[in-house]
């Protein structure tokens, strides 16, 4: 309702204003979702990252989101659909609401269909071999969006879709905390709102690309954030979740991000950490501002109770991303003559955790004897 205060006298001038204040307020309001692109989503994992994120893009009208899972959570998908707890608001997106749910196991079986948007939120060592799956489903215009962890990595999905002769890859990361509480049924509880950061590896957005970003704005709790220097944010990203596991996964779950700055010791490793990052980051000719680090430092004291996903990967005897962040900061070190012994030390302190997450026959480990077990303060007790 538009309400003309100008007096009567004066009705021409008034319906000016009237007219006025209509384009105006139209020009700021937020793009209806009638105006935003119908698009085809494949995201293949439904966990933390891209249960999340699926589960918001799919409730912004005229999008059609389909996942690619396996046993128990594609049994939790066509029973339940997606259920979301979130700080943002809960939410569930029931299996009518739903693309076609494809088995991992079985995808010749699966329904076809091009994707505008094929999106990865599978861990950062699975991407190549989930990528690989998600092909039948890449079209000419397709955009693919990886959302790991981890530079490595992305040199290498940039090759494999270009190798198909279709489809164009992006560069892409996001901030969140969550985790699945059960198969289907995500919780996020830090990071509001989570955000996904992409963009082109070089030149401007293509239109595919801002269409992505035009459904991303629409999503309620959620944000995209489109970067036309996208691998100095992705770096940024970087330093950080590898900085703090490495100080985090090495001391044990009291080691929450809030607890690092308040405690000197810890909070001088990761400085120390976040230095050798910083430093490997610009000798690619990467930009990395001085003011994010101490942003940084200001987000480790919010982020109460938080920890990052690897280390609680690594904690609880699951195959973990450390090789993908800290073993990679060791290996692109020395490819580039830049010094890690932080990062360095943390890592060969963590990787046995690790190979052993992954059955690594070859590491000469035994169960802990009788008397050898370990109780931490405030711990149930647990074996070493």
């Amino acid at each position: 309702m538009i309400i003309c205060w100008l007096k009567p006298r004066r009705p021409f001038i008034a319906l000016y204003w009237c007219l006025h204040h209509v384009v105006w307020t139209r020009s700021r309001a937020p793009m209806a979702q009638e105006q935003v692109p119908s698009l085809k989503w494949l995201i293949f994992g439904c966990g933390g990252v891209g249960g999340y994120f699926g589960a918001r893009i799919a409730k912004v009208q005229g999008q059609s989101v389909s996942f690619m899972v396996r046993n128990q959570a594609l049994a939790a998908l066509k029973e339940h659909g997606v259920r979301i707890q979130s700080i943002c608001g809960d939410l569930t997106v029931p299996p009518s609401e739903l693309g076609p749910i494809l088995d991992t196991g079985a995808l010749d079986n699966g329904e076809r269909f091009q994707a505008d948007v094929i999106m990865l939120g599978c861990k950062a060592w699975e991407a190549e071999k989930c990528l690989k799956m998600c092909e039948p489903w890449c079209g000419p215009d397709t955009i693919v969006l990886p959302l790991q962890n981890g530079v490595e990595g992305l040199s290498t999905i940039k090759e494999i879709v270009s190798g198909w002769g279709k489809g164009h890859a992006l560069a892409g990361c996001c901030n969140i905390v969550s985790a699945i509480k059960e198969p289907g049924f995500i919780k996020h509880w830090a990071a509001d709102p989570p955000y996904i950061t992409f963009g082109e590896f070089e030149g401007a957005p293509r239109a595919a690309t801002r269409q992505a970003k035009a459904v991303f704005d629409a999503a309620v709790g959620m944000e995209g954030h489109l970067e036309d220097d996208v691998l100095s944010k992705i770096w940024e990203k970087f330093a950080f979740i590898t900085s703090t596991t490495a100080v985090q996964a090495t001391t044990g779950p009291h080691a929450t991000q809030d607890v690092i700055p308040q405690v000197p010791e810890l909070y001088a490793t990761w400085r120390a950490a976040m230095i050798e990052v910083i430093t490997l980051c610009r000798s690619y000719g990467i930009n990395y501002d001085d003011a994010s680090l101490e942003n940084r430092v200001g987000m480790l004291k919010a982020a109460v109770g938080a920890t990052t996903s690897c280390s609680r990967d690594l904690w609880s005897g699951r195959p973990s991303e450390v090789d993908d962040l800290l073993g990679s900061v060791v290996r692109l070190g020395k490819e580039q003559q830049v010094p890690t012994p932080t990062i360095a030390a943390c890592y060969g302190a963590l990787i046995l955790r690790d190979r052993i997450a992954r059955g690594d026959s070859s590491v000469p480990v035994k169960p802990p004897a009788e008397g050898q077990k370990i109780l931490g303060p405030g711990w149930a007790e647990t074996s070493a």
